[in-house]
Order: C-alpha cells, then structure tokens, then sequence
C-alpha cells in the first residue's frame, strides 16, 4: 500500500489527529514528508523547521536516517496529542461532539431510548465517522432530524390525512426541504428512539409513507361501481378521490372480486382491458399504500363481501407490501390472495435480483405469500408486474 506523504506541517499534524480519534486504539501513529512535492528547498525548510518546533515541545518525534550522507526525516510520529491540539488551536472531537449534541440531550420531549441511541452517534462522531446517515459534527443536520423524528412520531396514532415532505417539514419548524434530505436519516432515528415501531426492510420513501407522508400526496384511485355521497357515480373507468374525502365512498352492488395493485401502468391497463365492466373493485396502492389509502382499502373491500386479491412485483418489495395489505386485511377477517404472484411464474420468468433487502426464509409461515416469499429469500429472483399482461384473478 502506498502511504501518503505531506508537504504542510499543519496538514500532517492535523492527519495524525484525524487518525488517532478515528482509532485511537492503535498504539503508534506515523507520518511521512513528500520530499518529492516541494517546489523550493526553502519550502521543505519551512516544514521541517516547524515540525522540529513541534518536537521540542515534545508534542511528536522525529525519526531521522542519513540519506546520502544527509541527515533526513523518515517519519514523524504522534507523542502528545494534547500539544498538538494546542500548537493547532484544535479541539478534541470528543469535546466537538458533546457541544454539539449538548442542545439535543437538553431536550426534555425526547423518549428514553433516544439517550443509547445518541451515544451510539457520539461515539462515532468523535472518531469522524457518520452515524444514521448524518456527517460527523453536522449539529444543524442533527437537530433537523430530531425534530423530524419528534413529529413523525406525533403523528403516527392517527395517519388519517397525506402531507407532502415540505408540508411536513414546515409543520415540524424546520426547513422546506428538510425531510427530502434527511428522510434516510429520519427513518434510521426513528427506528432507534421508537423501536420495534417500522415495518421491517421497507425503504425511507415506504416507510414515511406509512405515516401519511409523501413526496408528493397522490389521490385514492379506484375502478368499480360506486356511490358517492350515497349517489352512484357515472361509469368511468377509473376515478380519483382526494384520500381524506375516502369515506364518501360506497360500493353501489355487488362485485365479483376486488384487486389491488401495486404500479400504475399494470392498474390502468386492468381497469381498462379486465374491469370496463366494473364487475371489479380495484384499487391502485402506489406501491406501499399509505395509511389514509390503506384505511379505504380495507373499508370498502369489507363493504364488498367480495374475494380480495393482490398484484404486485415479486421482488423484497412486493412480497412485503402483500403482506402489509394481508395483515390489515386479516384484522377485519378478510382472507388476501395473491394474484400472478407464485413460486412457478417467479422460477419461469424471474431474473436475478441486486438484493434481498433483508428478507429471511421463514419470516411469514402463515401467509398467503409464504411460498413466493421463500423463494426470493433464497433464489434472489425477482420480476415486475408490468411484464405480464392484466388477468381477471378470478380466472387463473
């Protein structure tokens, strides 16, 4: 391995600072002049004049060699790491970092478990790595995030209405556009002060939207034969519903099924090919519903009586939003089946897949899904809906 070599005398005592918190388990810290980089004798002068200065002090020691005949530095290692951070005007990044989360840990709405997990981000920070996402010593970033995490929180009894991330931003009293930078961080905060609260392997868009929170709040889109406001709505093939007005929705007779898919191409094209008869009630998830979504979902399709059916991905994400519509379905009794979702399709038409993001055999014996859901764990295959062609569930 090559080892770097300096030609500034501050740059090299502050890598050697830089080193020693990073790992300051290691017993002996070494660094190198780049005899090389020099422009002038002059300058390579200057570096070592100020460097020896340093030694007198005994902050480092000098190690020297005769060199054709001429005494040089090999290298110069860390003795007392106290002086140089006075030689630098430095402070310890122990002492950054408590300053910096001084004002977070004074916080008096924080839940108890936010103290372990900001010990955790402190001792990363002073050795100069990033935690949750967030830059070593990025007090601002930090401080954007708790209160992300503090009114996502408050809001999570009651997801009963869709925000934006700037919305959301605003109303938290941070920035506009807070959240569509920190989201990754939020979400990783989250999981540590309130655990056990997320579902698992989702990613930061998915899992905010479970909380109402979107980037950009889409309408409830459904196909069937409805009412609305107790009148029966005109036969379109589709219509959207700002998700807050959901409950104005009813079911005008009954229906042979009812599927709820998870991309827009394949839900257009059902509702269009399949449901012009709107014989169906379908709805269109957006990929992992959000909660108000959710909550019309699971309504109308008890409203219905009718079988419920999913259409999604077969890939991490897929299998993870069947269960999620399964297990919401489930607590009003209401059985879910997959639909062109199943081990055979999968090892016809699947390709490999770039991961798992976490998915572990075994993880839902009960479900539906379980098969399918095996298979990617183990076989990493995966295949998109769009590839397939719309099918009434009720004829596979």
């Amino acid at each position: 391995m090559s080892r770097r070599g300096f030609k500034d005398s501050a740059e090299l005592l502050h890598d050697l600072l830089d080193r020693l918190e990073a790992k300051p388990a290691v017993g002996r810290h070494l660094a190198y002049i780049d005899y090389d980089g020099f422009s002038s004798v002059a300058d390579q002068d200057r570096m070592i004049g100020a460097l020896e200065r340093v030694a007198r002090d005994e902050g480092i020691a000098l190690q020297r060699k005769s060199v054709d005949g001429i005494d040089t530095i090999t290298h110069v290692r860390l003795v007392d790491p106290q002086i140089l951070y006075r030689h630098l005007g430095r402070q310890p990044a122990a002492m950054s970092v408590h300053e910096a989360l001084s004002d977070v840990r004074s916080r008096i709405d924080l839940p108890p478990s936010a103290a372990l997990a900001l010990d955790d981000l402190a001792g990363a920070w002073a050795r100069g790595v990033s935690r949750f996402t967030l830059a070593a010593g990025d007090a601002d970033a930090l401080a954007e995030t708790i209160a992300l995490v503090l009114a996502l929180h408050d809001r999570a009894p009651d997801s009963t209405s869709l925000l934006d991330y700037r919305t959301f931003s605003r109303m938290a009293g941070v920035r506009s556009k807070s959240l569509e930078q920190r989201a990754a961080a939020v979400v990783a905060m989250y999981d540590r002060f309130y655990p056990g609260m997320l579902e698992l392997g989702l990613d930061a868009a998915d899992t905010l939207a479970t909380f109402g929170v979107t980037r950009l709040p889409q309408p409830l889109l459904l196909s069937g034969p409805f009412t609305f406001n107790g009148e029966t709505w005109p036969g379109t093939s589709y219509l959207g519903v700002p998700p807050e007005e959901g409950d104005r929705l009813g079911v005008a007779r009954p229906v042979r099924y009812v599927l709820t898919i998870e991309n827009y191409a394949s839900f257009v094209r059902h509702v269009r090919e399949i449901n012009s008869d709107r014989t169906g009630l379908i709805f269109y998830t957006g990929g992992f519903p959000a909660r108000p979504i959710l909550k019309q979902i699971v309504r109308l399709t008890g409203q219905s009586g009718a079988p419920a059916f999913h259409w999604g991905d077969m890939d991490p994400g897929g299998v993870r939003i069947f269960r999620h519509l399964e297990d919401a379905l489930a607590v009003h009794q209401i059985a879910l089946r997959p639909h062109m979702m199943n081990a055979d399709l999968l090892a016809k038409h699947g390709a490999p897949t770039p991961s798992r993001r976490g998915l572990k055999v075994g993880a839902c014996p009960n479900s539906a899904i379980a098969e399918l859901w095996d298979q990617i764990a183990e076989a990493e295959l995966g295949y998109e809906q769009e590839s397939f062609a719309p099918s009434s569930p009720l004829s596979m």
